[in-house]
């Protein structure tokens, strides 16, 4: 009986190879631009190895299988145990196969039949062309256990009626149905081993695949900017008295006028220099609370009822995306915090992390305003990530990117060029609308570490800040311990970070507006 099942397995290895390259190729055809990236990719060559390998192992089925029917002791029986276990290398090259190929589909953007490669559809995939070779793995491991069977060994080596003692393959089967002399062992075994499966392995995949999403809800009411007025001071430069440190009748003259020296310059540049002095209220209580619309109780008229102001930052493969999320710093917490404080609106309690694909599940006009992005070092994204995040930043989305280190900062430039191919970072000029309100900054965003330059920079489209990019890492001024900097530095980046939501909100709703209707 054994040696017929192995001749079926075998017979079933010898079909696989003799379809598999004529049903793949000709799958190709039909598909010309997945043959191409396919193709780019080493999975012509994965195909014909992998049917390489079946032919071999279809080969060791048989003669095992034909070789033990006329020949059965103890060497036959271990030859066929072990070929049992050469026919996983077939199940381990498709397995190869099957996530590479469906790999190339999600990264380079591409679909089959109407069908997109998303997470979701990957795994489908996955599970339809996987499941018949996990089935086959299983047979084949019913077939190496039956193999350690008293039975099976008193028929290929022998021994005398009387050694009933059950063989290891029967002590698994009696375990396996019985739950074994302690049934109460067994079960608690099995549940263990189950559980630590699916936490460690099952559980961390499924949270790759970003499911839903809670859509985001910008608090609705009236409010107003609360625009802090500068005050303008003119400067008078009181002129240092000359020292006279030759004699004033020589003849000789020993000063060397500098070329921008002149009277007429200074003036011009006493009169046109326009020095900021802040004011200590800036946001004040007497025009309402934050938003738009003009009324007092704050809110944008576009928002949602429920609301809860959010904080979201995007996860993706790379050193120090969470830095500050963590219980100690508090960094996220402690922005909402403060936030909630100074506006009275509703926040959460902590922040989120998305990964870069959960952007597109989000409703139309009800995805996040703005989503906020740090690390320390290179920015490994998907081509499907990055496309996805184009389209929320074109859609009305902003993304607020705060550099962690000098390596961030080149990782990110780059990573802008593939977001959004031919814009360039530029320099954010100080008296822009996104440092007026609600907080003035007069001299820009204020600094911090430079590991990216001085100045806040951004990128455009169709006439607003679709990427902020502080170089300073204002994160680090959040946390908890501030990371060394002052009480005073601390409160800026805070206010910064107000000024960033407000013109999210505002210019998101404005853009979504039709979505919601």
């Amino acid at each position: 009986m054994l040696c017929l099942l192995m001749g079926i397995a075998a017979g079933v290895c010898v079909r696989f190879a003799f379809t598999l390259p004529d049903a793949y190729f000709e799958w190709c055809d039909r598909y010309p631009e997945v043959a191409r990236a396919f193709r780019k990719d080493g999975i012509d060559g994965l195909i014909r190895f992998t049917a390489a390998v079946s032919w071999l192992v279809a080969a060791a089925l048989t003669v095992t299988s034909l070789g033990c029917v006329f020949l059965r002791n103890k060497t036959t029986l271990g030859i066929y145990r072990k070929v049992c276990l050469l026919s996983y290398a077939v199940a381990w090259m498709c397995g190869v196969v099957v996530m590479r190929a469906t790999h190339v589909l999600h990264a380079h953007e591409l679909s089959i039949e109407g069908t997109e490669a998303d997470a979701y559809a990957v795994f489908v995939w996955r599970w339809k062309l996987l499941w018949p070779f996990l089935a086959a793995c299983v047979a084949m491991g019913y077939f190496y256990i039956l193999a350690w069977r008293r039975v099976v060994i008193r028929e290929w080596v022998g021994g005398g009626d009387d050694d009933d003692e059950p063989a290891m393959g029967d002590r698994f089967l009696e375990n396996l149905r019985t739950h074994g002399r302690d049934p109460r062992f067994r079960k608690s075994l099995w549940s263990s081993l189950s559980f630590h499966i699916f936490v460690i392995f099952i559980l961390p995949w499924l949270l790759m695949l970003d499911g839903c999403v809670d859509p985001y809800r910008v608090p609705k009411g009236s409010g107003t900017p609360t625009v802090a007025v500068p005050k303008i001071v003119k400067v008078i430069k009181k002129k240092k008295p000359k020292r006279i440190v030759v004699n004033p009748q020589s003849a000789i003259s020993f000063h060397i006028p500098d070329l921008d020296e002149s009277p007429i310059a200074e003036e011009v540049e006493l009169e046109s220099r326009v020095p900021y002095t802040a004011d200590p209220n800036r946001v004040s209580a007497q025009s309402g609370k934050m938003g738009v619309g003009g009324g007092k109780e704050g809110g944008w008229p576009d928002g949602m009822e429920d609301s809860l102001v959010r904080f979201i930052r995007l996860k993706y493969d790379g050193p120090g995306w969470d830095d500050g999320m963590d219980a100690v710093s508090r960094a996220d917490m402690n922005f909402l915090e403060y936030f909630r404080k100074i506006t009275g609106f509703k926040t959460a309690t902590q922040g989120e992390s998305h990964g870069i694909s959960s952007l597109a599940r989000y409703p139309k006009g009800f995805a996040p305003p703005f989503v906020y992005m740090t690390g320390d070092g290179a920015i490994r994204v998907s081509d499907s990530d990055v496309r996805i995040l184009r389209e929320y930043l074109m859609g009305g989305g902003m993304l607020f990117a705060d550099c962690g280190s000098p390596a961030w900062n080149n990782s990110f430039r780059s990573f802008m060029q593939r977001v959004l191919p031919g814009e360039s970072l530029l320099v954010i000029s100080d008296d822009d609308v996104i440092f007026r309100l609600p907080y003035t900054f007069p001299n820009g965003a204020p600094p911090i570490w430079h590991h990216g330059g001085t100045r806040a920079l951004g990128i455009k489209y169709k006439g607003r800040w679709a990427v902020f990019y502080h170089p300073g890492d204002l994160n680090d001024a959040w946390k908890n311990d501030r990371s060394g900097l002052t009480a005073k530095m601390a409160e800026g980046a805070l206010e910064m970070g107000v000024n960033i939501i407000y013109y999210s909100f505002s210019n998101y709703l404005e853009l979504t507006r039709k979505y919601r209707k």
